[in-house]
């Protein structure tokens, strides 16, 4: 056969066995399996024979691929926010109750869908095409996996039509799949993974695609998040389900709660029969709408909701409560346990959030306690055998004092917390400056726990603001700190002082602000002047800020102690910019790649973050897809790599023009 011949038939192949694909995971398969596996078996054969006619989107690419050195940073276009949580059909009744009264309509139709136990994808198409996968990471940016995503035998490489979108689904581990993943691991000599999702999160991530797909993961899609939307999520699942993708066949829609709820009940019921795990039923209001009215917090969308079933639970004993002490002076009280395993995990520590609960619960050292982990994560005590309880038991009380300062605790009416009333609190103090040089806030990386206890304790830091004051001889007299090593503190802190209005909002560690609200605050005010004089009325007009929300901040910028450290950060040399709004669709950045290399006049993570929020795709290594690099001093054999390639550099002006609204 020759070229031509082969490249129409290598397009023909491909063409019926994605057609088969489409038909098979459509539940009307239209082939044998030996036709089917012959057709697969003469694609190969001549795309071994020329392999420069493979096609990026063959069904064999399923198959093929070579390792990853790392995976790369891929911001989502809309966020992946996580859902809110009930765990009995009163809480779930208020959760639609709530919807009902805000829509000012009784008439709502929902979606129930079976919470598939696995790790949450963005696949997005453009014209028929897969183009990329991204894991959900923290909402707002995941790691790319699109060629590991292309290895899930039941996702469609190439659509029946040119259609470009996005969509979300849940890659899992099917029960037998999982079970022999077991047994050859057991062969090999290689630890067990003790469930599903921890299997599947783990797989996806694997570097080497051929890996990837021996492991045999699937995909349930459950949401179509652009293109072509109807105005019903339902509807949206039945379209993507008539163009081949993998929806979940038990989803259904109801005109009821009351139907809802049966059906939650009869899937708790009958949910190992399942041949793949679930922890729950997610329930969503079908009106596109509907959806887009009620809107999102800075979390979770408020038109959809997960009921988890009871969770899997064991018994240990308790063996003490130890006081958590937080950075706005929260007390928490924490159970310590007799090591047990619990869904998987080793648990000695579970959360008891406040007094109230431990009340509640009517816990007394050395009970024997039921534990369950909330939302499949935290480890929780349910519930008390009270029977079994030691007679010298002892009951847990509220706390007299601070663990850490010895100030007497207080309960402030209407509060369920007892806090640390000191700012001194040294305690209080450690957790506020760690929270302000996060990653996520002012981004000191130089800064860790060691060196601010060693500060707090010689009195060389009271507060935040004292960080700009150090210098050098401060630095080299602390344990283990050469001059190397200030001289490193002492720049990290020097980069951190141009920086991004939304960074230091969140650094400031506003209690019930998180790094989402900070932004919507920064975005809407502009200033902190215009942030830190606004009414309770002023912060109501922000989408998406509540009034619990709207008070703390409120609060926080009237107390004089906060607005003397604010001052002296800014007098200790703190530039604010603006939060930018540019458009994604007009920035000459968007959709471009681009890669940061050598000293900047900001942190990396700033530039980033900037970068991203014009629709850059931000990556770690120089390669033939890079369009830009950012270059500093010192750039380095990154700077090298680009000149090789012929890969247009920028400075930071010219890249700062761009993103210019």
């Amino acid at each position: 056969m020759n070229q031509q011949a082969a490249r129409l038939r290598i397009e023909e192949l491909c063409q019926q066995i994605h057609e088969h694909n489409r038909s098979y995971y459509t539940k009307i398969p239209t082939i044998s399996d030996e036709a089917y596996d012959l057709l697969v078996v003469e694609l190969k054969s001549l795309e071994n024979s020329f392999p420069s006619l493979q096609n990026i989107v063959s069904p064999t690419a399923k198959i093929i691929g070579t390792p990853l050195s790392a995976f790369s940073s891929h911001a989502h276009q809309f966020p992946m926010l996580s859902l809110g949580n009930v765990y009995s059909f009163d809480e779930l009744q208020s959760w639609a109750g709530s919807a009902e009264k805000f829509l000012e309509s009784k008439e709502l139709e929902y979606t129930c869908e079976l919470k598939i136990d696995g790790l949450a994808v963005s696949i997005l198409y453009e014209g028929g095409r897969l183009i990329r996968g991204v894991t959900r990471g923290d909402g707002m940016t995941g790691d790319e996996i699109t060629q590991n995503i292309k290895t899930v035998e039941n996702l469609p490489l190439q659509l029946s039509k040119p259609w470009s979108m996005e969509v979300r689904g849940e890659i899992y581990y099917s029960k037998r799949n999982f079970e022999k993943l077991n047994q050859r691991r057991q062969s090999m000599g290689e630890p067990l993974f003790k469930n599903p999702r921890n299997a599947a999160a783990g797989s996806i991530r694997l570097l080497d695609s051929r890996e990837v797909r021996r492991r045999n993961l699937n995909i349930f899609v459950y949401s179509l998040v652009s293109g072509s939307l109807e105005d019903g999520h339902f509807q949206n699942l039945e379209k993507l389900r008539e163009h081949g993708f993998p929806v979940n066949p038990e989803t259904r829609k109801y005109p009821s709660l009351t139907e809802v709820i049966k059906f939650c009940q009869q899937w708790e019921q009958e949910k190992d029969e399942l041949p793949y795990e679930i922890d729950g039923v997610v329930i969503k209001i079908n009106a596109i709408h509907q959806q887009n009215k009620l809107g999102s917090t800075a979390k979770s969308p408020r038109w959809a909701i997960a009921f988890k079933f009871t969770a899997k639970q064991a018994l240990t004993r308790l063996l003490k409560v130890e006081i958590g002490v937080g950075r706005t002076g929260v007390l928490t009280p924490v159970a310590i346990l007799t090591p047990v395993e619990l869904n998987g995990t080793i648990v000695s520590r579970a959360t008891l959030h406040n007094y109230d609960q431990v009340a509640r619960l009517d816990l007394h050292a050395g009970d024997l306690v039921t534990l369950e982990k909330g939302g499949e994560i935290i480890p929780k005590v349910v519930a008390v055998d009270k029977a079994a309880r030691p007679r010298a038991a002892v009951r847990i009380e509220p706390p007299t004092a601070c663990p850490s300062c010895n100030t007497l605790a207080i309960q402030s009416p209407g509060e369920v917390d007892w806090r640390c009333p000191n700012p001194q609190c040294k305690s209080q103090q450690m957790e506020s400056i760690l929270h302000f040089v996060s990653r996520k806030a002012m981004n000191i990386e130089t800064i860790g726990p060691a060196l601010v206890e060693q500060l707090l304790d010689k009195g060389l830091l009271h507060s935040v603001a004292d960080l700009f004051c150090l210098k050098h001889e401060d630095l080299s007299q602390l344990d283990r700190m050469g001059d190397k090593s200030a001289d490193n503190v002492l720049i990290g802190i020097e980069q951190s002082k141009n920086c991004q209005l939304s960074r230091f909002v969140y650094a400031l560690g506003i209690r019930n602000v998180g790094e989402k609200s900070a932004k919507l605050l920064a975005r809407h005010f502009q200033t902190l002047e215009n942030l830190m004089n606004a009414s309770i009325e002023d912060l109501h007009q922000v989408d998406e800020i509540g009034p619990i929300i709207a008070k703390s901040v409120y609060d926080f910028s009237r107390e004089p102690e906060n607005q003397n450290i604010i001052q002296q950060c800014l007098n200790n040399g703190i530039v604010l910019q603006q939060d930018r709004q540019t458009s994604k669709n007009t920035s000459p950045l968007s959709g471009k790649t681009v890669v940061i290399t050598g000293t900047l006049s900001q942190p990396r993570e700033v530039w980033k973050e900037r970068l991203e929020e014009v629709g850059a795709i931000v990556t770690n290594s120089v390669s033939k897809k890079t369009n830009y690099l950012l270059a500093g001093e010192n750039a380095g054999s990154k700077l090298a790599k680009a000149n090789k390639l012929n890969i247009q550099t920028v400075d930071e002006n010219t890249i700062q023009e761009w993103m210019e609204p």
